[in-house]
C-alpha cells in the first residue's frame, strides 16, 4: 500500500482508498461506510485496539468536503470549522465500534470491561485517527514506558473523544505544546488500579495488569445480574 510514500502516511492512504474492505491488506478492514473507516491497529497495545478515520473525501451535510488538510493530524481538525461534524460523526461510528467489541468480549471471555476512546496529543502518523482501546492494556505489543503512558487514561497524553467534543462545543480545544505532550511520555510507570502502584519495568507492570484484569473478570462474572461493564465513555 503506498509504496512511495513513507510508514507514516500509511492512514492516511488507507483513508484515500474507494474500496478499502476489498483494497485492504488481509486482517486490516473492520468495517467502513461513506464518511468513515474502521481498522485493527496493527500495533495493539491491548486485547481490543481497533481505529477509526474520516475517510477522504469526508461529506459534509453541506453537499461539500472537508479539504484533506484539515484531517493531517488532530490539531488541524481542531482548528477547521468543520471540526465538529467530523467529531460527531467519529463518535456515532465509536458507539458502533463499542458495541462490536463488547459482543466479542462477552463470547470470548465471558464478560465485557471498560473501553476507552480517544485520540494521541501528538501523533506518530499522518491523519486524524481516533484509538478505540479496551481497558485491560495486555498486549505483547506494549513494550516500554512510551507505549504505556501514551494510553494512560489520566495521564494527559490520551485526549478521551468525549472531553475533545465538550471543548469544542464549548468554543473550542486548544492543545498545549508538542513538548509538554511529550514530557508525559516519561513520566514514572502508574497503575490504572487502585492504590495506583508505580512499577519500575514493564514486565512487572504487565504482570500486575494481568492479575488485575483476572480478578476484575472473577469479579463481573460473580456478580448477580451483571452482564458486563459499562464503557467510560458511555
Amino acid at each position: 500500500m503506498g509504496s512511495r510514500a513513507g510508514w507514516d502516511r500509511v492512514l492516511e492512504d488507507y483513508a484515500k482508498l474507494k474500496r478499502p474492505e476489498k483494497e485492504l491488506p488481509p486482517g486490516v478492514w473492520v468495517t467502513s461506510d461513506e464518511k468513515t473507516l474502521t481498522i485493527f491497529d496493527g500495533y495493539e497495545k491491548a486485547k481490543y485496539h481497533l481505529l477509526i478515520m474520516p475517510r477522504v473525501p469526508f461529506p459534509l451535510e453541506s453537499g461539500d468536503t472537508v479539504p484533506a488538510s484539515h484531517l493531517v493530524n488532530l490539531a488541524s481538525l481542531l482548528k477547521s470549522p468543520h471540526a465538529l461534524e467530523v467529531l460527531k460523526v467519529l463518535e456515532r461510528q465509536a458507539d458502533e465500534v463499542k458495541d462490536m467489541i463488547r459482543d466479542e468480549m462477552e463470547k470470548e471471555e465471558g464478560w465485557s470491561w471498560d473501553l476507552r476512546i480517544g485520540f494521541h496529543a501528538v501523533e506518530s502518523m499522518r491523519h486524524v485517527h481516533l484509538h478505540v482501546i479496551s481497558s485491560d492494556m495486555l498486549s505483547p505489543k506494549l513494550k516500554n514506558k512510551k507505549h504505556w503512558n501514551s494510553f494512560h487514561p489520566t495521564l494527559g497524553y490520551f485526549l478521551h473523544l468525549s472531553d475533545v467534543i465538550r471543548e469544542v462545543e464549548g468554543g473550542g480545544y486548544v492543545l498545549d505544546s508538542r513538548a509538554s505532550y511529550e514530557a508525559l511520555l516519561k513520566e514514572p510507570l502508574i497503575s490504572t488500579y487502585p492504590p495506583y502502584e508505580t512499577f519500575r519495568t514493564i514486565p512487572d507492570l504487565q504482570r500486575h495488569l494481568q492479575r488485575e484484569w483476572e480478578k476484575e473478570g472473577r469479579r463481573r462474572k460473580q456478580a448477580p445480574g451483571q452482564p458486563g461493564a459499562a464503557s467510560k465513555e458511555g
